[in-house]
């Protein structure tokens, strides 16, 4: 009986490494201090000189890593966010849970990055924000959108499938966002054992308001100076989260040894897109385009290969967006949604099964001819 391809590993350890994170997880268990321990400042700490910047506050999730980047800049009912119309419902949901207006932008078609033209576009005088987002892993160009949108426009990353990836041939950009925000949802490349999320910063002023702001508005106790949230990521997630910092590089140069092997391979089939990416990519996701998208979804799942897709949707036809966002054409965003499709990509996926997935692919595109 053949075995099944996964499409994602979850928490690609070894069982030596289990076994220590159980060991130190307990340690948390028997100390009872469960929110916000030393533990929580050690992770933070050893993530912010591993992305060499200098502060990090960890939070509840990648979506309140977000939330908790708006709500720093005081921002007013009317104030624009402009945000790629292709990324999980997370970035948009972010911007009007924080009770600001969405703007959508278009994304480029190789990339799948939101397009810097397209954002240009969209530019008012009530634009306030803008949210590149580090989509399957690629970065976007900082220093490119910040001379399209000025000095005054403040750039919040949202990096939550892009740990620790970078622009090949680019200088250091962690001083031309504002912050970044990212997530530790168990299928990311660093991955807790539950929901987890982080924000990143150069700004010493920020880091203050968003240590308070991740705790119900206080740093020390029954003193709250500000209207926060409870998001706090707790002690056992930061002690797991800090051991799977010394693999994480690692484990990223795997991923793009996968995503060469399909590169390669793959290019040479006319009905297939791939995605245009820069080497520094984490390549958490590996995306294909095809019109014929849905029919090799059921063929690959027919050989046991498991496929999803990232997404099906873009953010301007999303029924909980409806009222909330201005009628808009996508094109390319529209198209995107209709085509991709994302291929198994982890750290421990093997070089038969890789071969496996580009044959089938090969064998589907001969046969529908």
């Amino acid at each position: 009986m053949n075995k099944i391809i996964n499409f994602s590993e979850v928490n690609p350890l070894t069982l030596k490494e289990n076994k220590f994170i159980k060991s130190e997880v307990n340690k948390v268990i028997n100390k009872k201090n469960f929110i916000l321990g030393n533990e929580v400042s050690v992770f933070e700490k050893n993530f912010a000189k591993l992305s060499k910047v200098k502060f990090a506050v960890g939070c509840g999730s990648g979506t309140d890593a977000l939330i908790l980047s708006l709500m720093c800049l005081n921002l007013k009912k009317d104030d624009e966010v402009i945000v790629p119309g292709m990324t999980y419902i997370s970035t948009g949901l972010s911007v009007i849970l924080n009770n600001n207006k969405l703007v959508l932008a278009d994304i480029d078609p190789d990339t799948g990055l939101i397009s810097i033209d397209k954002v240009k576009e969209k530019i008012t005088k009530k634009t306030k924000v803008i949210i590149p987002v580090n989509l399957y892993g690629q970065k976007v160009d900082l220093g490119k959108l910040r001379k399209v949108v000025g000095k005054k426009i403040n750039i919040i990353e949202d990096s939550a499938q892009s740990h620790f990836a970078f622009r090949k041939g680019k200088k250091n950009q962690t001083n031309i966002a504002l912050s970044s925000c990212y997530s530790f949802y168990p299928a990311k490349n660093l991955g807790a054992y539950g929901d987890g999320g982080l924000v990143t910063t150069n700004s010493r002023s920020i880091y203050n308001k968003l240590r308070a702001l991740r705790n119900l508005g206080s740093i020390k106790k029954y003193e709250h100076f500000l209207l926060g949230m409870n998001s706090r990521l707790d002690t056992i997630q930061a002690v797991i989260l800090n051991y799977k910092l010394k693999s994480i590089l690692a484990l990223n140069n795997r991923r793009r040894k996968v995503a060469n092997y399909y590169d390669k391979e793959l290019c040479k089939i006319k009905e297939i897109k791939l995605t245009k990416t820069d080497e520094g990519s984490s390549r958490h996701l590996y995306i294909i385009r095809t019109e014929m998208r849905d029919k090799l979804l059921k063929y690959l799942s027919s050989k046991k290969i498991s496929c999803i897709m990232h997404y099906p949707y873009s953010l301007n036809k999303l029924k909980a967006f409806e009222r909330k966002i201005k009628k808009v054409k996508l094109e390319n965003s529209e198209k995107w949604a209709r085509e991709c499709i994302s291929l198994p990509i982890h750290p421990n996926i093997s070089i038969n099964e890789i071969k496996k997935v580009v044959k089938e692919i090969k064998n589907f595109f001969i046969t529908s001819k």
